[in-house]
């Protein structure tokens, strides 16, 4: 049994940001399986876990904690990798925060299930994907704009860090769950989502790899 417990869904962008991160730091971690499509998240053990009902949550060092940002600095404060994925340099860092919130919370929050399902009870499918649309791709313009500036090989620099283990799940959320046109409207980063696509703690850490995926 791993000293890390990470309650996840296989389909939650949040999760699959600290899944990068944990294997990207090569840390063993368990895995606690949350459907929040059969409302799992509501049961009254795991509202124990996470008073927000809410994945993703996370145990180690003997503390549950919740909110991916959180998690994932913690992770980086307490099992940093050379080269760390918060850089060293204040304002390199600072860069590196100001694209993981813009998606953390300006943009992720734009297309929970619940907000988007009650759109379209309101104003049907069409109301709901031209919400997606509009929203997503306005939080992932104002990342591109930074990524054009600071970027490199990977979403600032040369070395992977925190903003990619933000971006890359919001990029596959848009081209893959929602079938936008990432490539037509943001081109610098779908050249960074192909980039990404390769690297292995990205590919173990996407959704269809895991065990709780359908027909996994």
């Amino acid at each position: 049994m791993s000293e890390i417990e990470l309650y996840s869904y296989f389909a939650s962008s949040c999760t699959f940001r600290l899944r990068i991160m944990l294997n990207y730091k090569g840390l063993e971690y368990d895995m606690k399986y949350v459907n929040l499509k059969a409302k799992e998240n509501f049961d009254e053990n795991f509202s124990k876990v996470n008073s927000m009902n809410q994945v993703p949550s996370i145990r180690l060092d003997g503390i549950t904690m919740s909110q991916s940002m959180v998690i994932a600095e913690y992770l980086e404060e307490t099992r940093q990798t050379e080269p760390p994925m918060l850089p060293k340099d204040p304002k390199t860092r600072a860069i590196v925060r100001e694209i993981a919130e813009i998606i953390n919370s300006g943009t992720q929050p734009n297309q929970n299930l619940g907000l988007i399902n009650r759109i379209e009870e309101l104003g049907g499918a069409d109301a709901k994907m031209a919400w997606v649309e509009k929203a997503l791709f306005r939080g992932l313009k104002a990342a591109e704009v930074l990524v054009e500036k600071y970027g490199g090989k990977y979403a600032v620099g040369d070395d992977l860090t925190i903003a990619d283990a933000f971006l890359y799940p919001q990029l596959y959320s848009a081209a893959v769950r929602f079938g936008l046109d990432v490539e037509k409207n943001c081109p610098i980063l779908h050249r960074l989502y192909k980039t990404l696509s390769e690297h292995p703690a990205v590919i173990a850490a996407s959704p269809g790899q895991q065990k709780d995926f359908p027909g996994a």
